[in-house]
């Protein structure tokens, strides 16, 4: 099941000023894990050029291997996330760490420095996931 359609995703991102201004000058490709589904998005400058499924693919791979920064977590947990008003703890992905399924691995660093991004890629994930 797909949370989000995935151009929707990389359009909303990419014409939300606070999302532009967290990620100004950010390159990198993180690993959205959704249950047993994979996503990569691909940030450049910024900006999200590239949202795709992860497939056993060596051409997708040859393409994305080098993700930087690896967010997953079961499916009933992202639907718990993506709530209009989530359950305590599914407000924000710190608590979601903490307290539930999700997990965060890669560049720590990056992770860190680029969090509002983050922050705000996932907060259009959950308006994204109430329009259906």
């Amino acid at each position: 099941m797909e949370l989000v359609p995935l151009e929707k995703l990389k359009e909303a991102a990419n014409n939300d000023s606070e999302f532009r201004i967290a990620a100004r000058f950010w390159t990198t490709v993180l690993h959205v894990g959704v249950g047993d589904l994979s996503y990569l998005v691909r940030i450049k400058d910024g900006v999200i050029d590239g949202v795709a499924r992860c497939e056993p693919s060596p051409q997708l791979w040859d393409q994305w291997t080098a993700w930087k920064i690896s967010i997953s977590a079961p499916l009933e947990d992202w639907r718990n996330f993506c709530e209009p008003v989530p359950r305590p703890f599914y407000q924000d992905l710190f608590g979601a760490v903490a307290h539930h399924g999700f997990r965060v691995e890669g560049e720590k660093e990056g992770f860190f420095q680029y969090f509002p991004a983050i922050r705000r890629m996932l907060d259009i994930v959950r308006g994204l996931s109430r329009q259906g």
